[in-house]
């Protein structure tokens, strides 16, 4: 787990945890933590402070938003590009990114203000979100003007399952490429894909790993924690907004696995488990039945091998009628030292006291081939190009995890 671990205890079982969680392009102190209350600017010098210098919010006039106040922007006015995490709990430190900003800076979350931020730079400012704020637009007011962010922020709460639980990790995938620090792109041979970082791109807060083929060979991509830091952990609960189009031969899934997964006499689930969080398919076997609007969990452990290998599962469930995995959904699981729970979209639909991992588990985001298997058949034209609206696609808006 590198040097983002945690351990509490849960049941008697030590709990681990992969820490940290915010985004990778913060300041290299103290994001994560509290940043010191500001405190007010010395003399009349407009200039940006240097890093690691505080400001204080300034009354009256940058103080919360009022319905009169004038967002146009001007030649003085400063500007928001873009903020990073776009989603946190209050507490943890963003970053904004964007231009004139000066020690007459202040902040605030819509009409909460910021009582502790730094201004880095007259590009960057870094800011704890307060105990109050609520999710919408970010405000920063210098006396050269004030701008409203376009995108809106999200203060982040514990999901239903997760109650009391805090924010351990988690990826928003602001940004335009894969965090290396937390995400390992695998390049290698798997079944009939070979899986590869040009599948897998990210653009306006999304991942997307596309299928597709090219001289005859099918590509898709994979994504695992299962590296340092990366992120193992140990009991939790743990979501992503996903959505799923897929097509016969291959499949896409979220899900759980442990690096010492094996077959022991006796079978010992405990030392690690597949747990598979969700997994899409277009088709069943031999391209039987439409399964675009169904999904499967399952856990497996004792090895692969037959006659070793145990496994149990959840069968196929359908979506509620009218709904679509073309559309976004929320899968989660609740690990806990007795059971694993598996939610869709907050509603519990599966739950099972077998296979009980007690071992640190890494996260897999990732899309598989394989002809003539459970998903059908790989069609005979391939996946198309790489980069045509034809290409089946996972994507993931985000992945959370809460722990106690």
């Amino acid at each position: 787990m590198g040097a983002q671990t945690a351990t509490v205890f849960l049941g008697g079982s030590a709990l681990a945890g992969c820490g940290g969680g915010g985004s990778s392009s913060g300041p290299a102190a103290g994001v994560g933590n509290l940043l010191p209350p500001a405190t007010h600017p010395s003399g009349n010098d407009s200039s940006p402070p240097a890093t690691g210098s505080s400001v204080e919010n300034q009354p009256t006039s940058h103080g919360a938003a009022t319905s009169a106040e004038d967002f146009s922007p001007t030649a003085t006015s400063p500007t928001i590009q873009s903020f990073s995490p776009s989603a946190e709990v209050a507490g943890k430190v963003i970053v904004i990114t964007g231009s004139r900003f000066d020690s007459t800076a202040s902040v605030s979350f819509g009409a909460v203000s910021a009582a502790q931020f730094r201004v880095d730079s007259a590009t960057q400012i870094s800011v704890t979100v307060p105990a109050s704020a609520t999710s919408g637009p970010v405000i920063v007011r210098t006396t050269g003007g004030a701008v409203r962010s376009s995108a809106h922020f999200a203060v982040l709460t514990a999901p239903t399952p997760a109650t009391g639980y805090r924010l351990a990790w988690h990826d928003e995938f602001d940004g335009t490429s894969v965090d290396g620090q937390k995400w390992r792109m695998v390049n290698e041979k798997r079944d009939d894909a070979q899986q590869t970082p040009r599948a897998i791109d990210v653009a306006n807060g999304i991942v997307t790993i596309s299928t597709y083929t090219d001289a005859g060979t099918h590509y898709t991509g994979w994504l695992d924690t299962n590296k340092d830091p990366g992120c193992k952990f140990t009991f939790g609960y743990i979501e992503a907004r996903v959505r799923f189009v897929n097509a016969p031969g291959q499949w896409s899934a979220f899900w759980l696995m442990s690096n010492s997964n094996r077959a022991y006499t006796p079978e010992n689930p405990a030392a690690g488990v597949e747990i598979d969080i969700i997994e899409h398919r277009a088709v069943g076997a031999n391209n039987v039945g439409d399964f675009s609007n169904r999904h499967s969990s399952a856990v497996h452990w004792n090895g692969y091998k037959e006659g070793e290998k145990k496994s149990a599962g959840s069968g196929v469930k359908p979506l509620p009628v009218g709904e679509s995995f073309s559309e976004w959904h929320t899968a989660g699981v609740l690990w806990t030292p007795d059971k694993y729970q598996f939610f869709l979209d907050g509603k519990q639909f599966w739950e099972t006291s077998e296979g009980i991992s007690k071992s640190p588990e890494y996260i897999l985001l990732t899309t598989e081939i394989k002809d003539q298997d459970w998903a059908g058949n790989i069609p005979p034209e391939g996946y198309g190009q790489r980069g045509e609206s034809s290409n089946p696609v996972m994507q993931v808006d985000w992945v959370r995890l809460w722990q106690p």
